[in-house]
């Protein structure tokens, strides 16, 4: 039973010792404001809701204004994904 009880402390261990973090870069056309927001989990759950989210806003506006340009994806420090408004509106423009 202390074999089991190890393995299954070194899994949650592996499972929850990634850390994910999220930069999203938006800009005010109206201003000319950018900004970069960047938000971090440790949660693989927060992080597959907030990836999917974060996915279908880029490059829509957020106000009347504000529109999110890019998002960067990072796993424990490394780029995993980044995605950018113009080469999304390139691949439905043609």
């Amino acid at each position: 039973m202390n074999r089991i009880q190890q393995m299954t402390s070194e899994l949650n261990q592996i499972l929850r010792s990634d850390t994910y973090q999220f930069e999203i870069d938006t800009e005010d056309y109206v201003f000319g404001f950018k900004k970069t927001i960047k938000k971090r989990t440790k949660s693989l759950v927060k992080a597959i809701k907030l990836q999917a989210k974060l996915t279908n806003d880029c490059g829509r506006f957020l106000s009347d204004t504000v529109r999110v340009v890019a998002v960067r994806f990072y796993k424990n420090g490394e780029l995993t994904k980044e995605l950018k408004a113009e080469e999304i509106a390139a691949t439905y423009n043609g």
